[in-house]
């Protein structure tokens, strides 16, 4: 089964929550932790049956990109049914996926907010015997364990579907795991309240060290409806942004990209360097032998060889890898 770089880095988007620490399933059904950042040759290992991952639901910044109801009850799923069908009438849509003893029902954000944060929004709504992940409002050491969808049970053996309600009957999305991957391609986040928009923005950002090529690039997320390119600049961590495209040490410095500005077409000697703004949205990065710096969006600019409209058309159409 071959999978591409885009279907893992969107499942990865999806069900990956702390990018720097992960767990393997033992042959027992109980978790060893790793220790080391979550790559995407580890994704595909876990589809394709190599291996089976536990995620930490609560990122290394102290926020949530999802959340998971988790109902290991006889009739879980029916449960988590009709809590689909709830979310589904207050606008927030789920996604409901069979479980060994019961079933996960899962809520993708369109904004990363702090587990107190999302648990003070829907805790309220998780019926009773329900399990809600993050189960603590800030993690203690790696906090919640869940065990990312589509991989092999190490128990039993088998991989359990996201199914959906028809015709009175929970069936699969698709029969076949790339048709499911493919599915989950059109997954809607749910929009979080504004009161919670404006935590998550005040959120810090992780450690420098851990922007290496094999880790999983952090996604650019929008964080409002409308934003213009300065908002826009404003909402992202330009640690997390570059380091998708250039490889990062603790210090912010990597190689620069643009080959055009170094003597053989290419950076020799580590000259690019990332810094925090002194206003956000501002000056982030900068080329010491080339002389150039600007923003994330510039940098997108140089990287993609567009010009603002064009650059800023593709971000309003979600393009952002």
């Amino acid at each position: 089964m071959a999978l591409t770089t885009e279907q893992l880095q969107h499942f990865a988007d999806c069900f990956i929550g702390n990018q720097t620490d992960y767990a393997l399933q033992l042959p027992t059904g109980r978790y060893r932790r790793v220790g080391f950042p979550v790559t995407l040759e580890v994704i595909e290992a876990h589809l394709t049956g190599e291996c089976t991952m536990g995620t930490y639901v609560i990122s290394d910044r102290g926020v949530c990109f999802f959340a998971v109801f988790d109902a290991d009850q006889a009739n879980g799923l029916l449960l988590l049914s009709d809590l689909w069908r709830e979310l589904a009438a207050s606008d927030i849509p789920s996604y409901l996926e069979q479980s060994r003893r019961g079933g996960h029902l899962w809520v993708f954000l369109d904004t990363p907010v702090p587990a107190w944060a999302l648990r003070k929004w829907l805790l309220p709504r998780c019926p009773a015997g329900v399990e809600f992940y993050p189960k603590q409002d800030e993690a203690a050491g790696v906090g919640s364990l869940i065990r990312v969808p589509l991989g092999i049970h190490q128990m039993n053996g088998r991989r359990y579907p996201f199914v959906v309600p028809r015709d009175g009957h929970l069936m699969p999305v698709a029969s076949r795991l790339l048709d499911t991957l493919s599915a989950l391609e059109a997954v809607e986040r749910a929009t979080v309240p504004q009161s919670l928009f404006v935590a998550s923005c005040q959120s810090a950002r992780p450690p420098a060290g851990t922007h290496t090529s094999k880790t999983i690039p952090s996604p650019i997320r929008w964080f409002s409806k409308s934003p213009t390119i300065a908002d826009w600049c404003a909402q992202q961590d330009p640690f997390l942004a570059i380091g998708r495209y250039v490889r990062l040490d603790r210090r912010g410095m990597g190689c620069c990209p643009f080959g055009e500005h170094h003597e053989g077409g290419r950076d020799s000697h580590p000259s690019f360097r990332v810094f925090e703004p002194r206003r956000r949205g501002g000056t982030c990065w900068c080329c010491y032998t080339a002389g150039i710096s600007g923003n994330v969006f510039n940098f997108l600019q140089l990287y993609r060889k567009l010009s603002a409209q064009e650059l800023w058309s593709w971000l309003c159409t979600g393009n952002v890898r």
